[in-house]
């Protein structure tokens, strides 16, 4: 290596630092100089050049002082200082879009008043696992009453709860913001719950109930594909085995009162229900219009038919 000595002023004409930040790192033990001139002024080697080097370029990254020092001192590896700045960074970043998404939402609103402010601010900063405690909360109550098993439970957070963009669209805040208010409508809490209090009643076979539905929507799939019609004498046929295998997953009779329900439910919450996975879509950044939605409308008029 060089064995060329620099003074102070040297140092800082040669690394573009002032004099007195040197200073400040010698006095602060980072960059102690090699010798003392017999004037007393600091005198640095090439060695030390290449120390400041690091010194700078652990600053730029945002690596404090005395993790700078445990590093240098040998008692902290560089790479796990900057694997952790680097999260740290990283959640910073992701903050900041979520700041940024948040304000393009809020000019989108005409005259928006505090409370839209507050609503589109809030939804924007939570997190990953805040937005899913929200919805594991909505399903907590919406069960309260149920006798559901665990894994339905699950399996129902998990087909509602999307992964939350980094850098939501508008579109995507907009949707974001509709679910939160979905699932703190208490008024629609308190009818789910009601809802499925009736369905979880200690007799309802959630295996039987699912491998009836997987199979009657894969042949509502390939008659709406088909172009048939829900009136149509196959659509008449596909409702009457999915109203018999429902009934039995449900331990009722397949009859009118059983066939009113079945109405009643698709009016009270097809509609919400449809839109939730709409906004679900357009979380997911997805194009192609939700099939779900379009399948219960196919069977529900089928149903209707059968009356």
């Amino acid at each position: 290596m060089d064995g060329r000595i620099y003074t102070i002023g040297e140092l800082s004409k040669l690394s573009g630092i002032s004099v007195r930040k040197l200073r400040f790192y010698s006095d602060k033990g980072l960059l102690p100089p090699t010798a003392r001139a017999e004037s007393g002024y600091r005198m640095y080697s090439a060695a030390d050049l290449e120390r400041l080097g690091l010194i700078l370029a652990l600053r730029d990254a945002g690596v404090s002082l005395a993790e700078i020092a445990r590093i240098l001192s040998k008692r902290l590896a560089i790479g796990s200082v900057l694997e952790l700045r680097l999260k740290a960074l990283e959640a910073e970043i992701k903050s900041k879009r979520r700041v940024a998404a948040a304000l393009r939402a809020a000019i989108r609103v005409p005259d928006p008043t505090l409370a839209d402010l507050r609503r589109i601010w809030t939804v924007t900063k939570l997190s990953q696992s805040e937005f899913r405690a929200a919805i594991e909360s909505f399903f907590e109550d919406v069960a309260a009453d149920a006798k559901m098993s665990p894994e339905w439970k699950k399996q129902m957070i998990d087909a509602s709860t999307p992964d939350l963009p980094d850098d939501p669209t508008p579109e995507q805040v907009d949707a974001w913001t509709e679910i939160m208010a979905f699932v703190s409508d208490r008024e629609y809490v308190a009818e789910l719950r009601n809802s499925m209090s009736t369905m979880w009643n200690g007799e309802f076979d959630p295996a039987a109930y699912a491998e009836a539905s997987n199979a009657t929507f894969a042949r509502v799939r390939e008659a709406i594909d088909q172009g048939a019609k829900p009136e149509s004498e196959a659509g008449k046929a596909i409702a009457r085995e999915w109203l018999e295998r429902s009934a039995k997953a449900m331990n009722k009779a397949p009859d009118k009162a059983f066939l009113d329900w079945h109405n009643d439910q698709y009016r009270k919450y097809h509609s919400r229900s449809a839109r939730y996975y709409e906004l679900l879509r357009i979380l997911r950044g997805e194009r192609q219009p939700d099939k779900i939605s379009e399948e219960w409308s196919w069977i529900n008029a089928a149903m209707t038919g059968l009356l």
